[in-house]
């Protein structure tokens, strides 16, 4: 309707902006207890995914960090462990008090 046709106001407003329909996955995220915190986030869908994103990180994050175990001894490191260079610093001082004496 043009303005000077329109009966009222209200005719000119433009209708809201359709949704789209939520995935299931979205759906089972909002049933969760995660979706339900996650939705007490002040702020849009793209605020709270960040978050969310952020937070599945950082406890990704904390076995590696939180680690109490010595320097070489866990499943992925590249450190020698101490007793190891403990070792070799008293055979390389052994074979050179030796070489000395020859």
């Amino acid at each position: 309707p043009t303005p000077s046709s329109s009966c009222c106001l209200s005719c000119l407003r433009p209708s809201p902006p359709h949704r789209r329909p939520s995935s299931p996955a979205a759906t089972l995220l909002r049933a969760t207890m995660i979706g339900r915190i996650l939705q007490k986030i002040p702020g849009g869908q793209n605020v709270q995914v960040f978050v969310g994103t952020v937070a599945l990180v950082g406890l990704c994050a904390v076995p590696v960090f939180a680690k109490d175990t010595k320097a070489g001894h866990d499943l992925f490191s590249q450190e020698k462990p101490q007793a190891i260079v403990d070792s070799e610093i008293k055979l390389r001082k052994e074979y050179n008090s030796q070489s000395k004496q020859e």
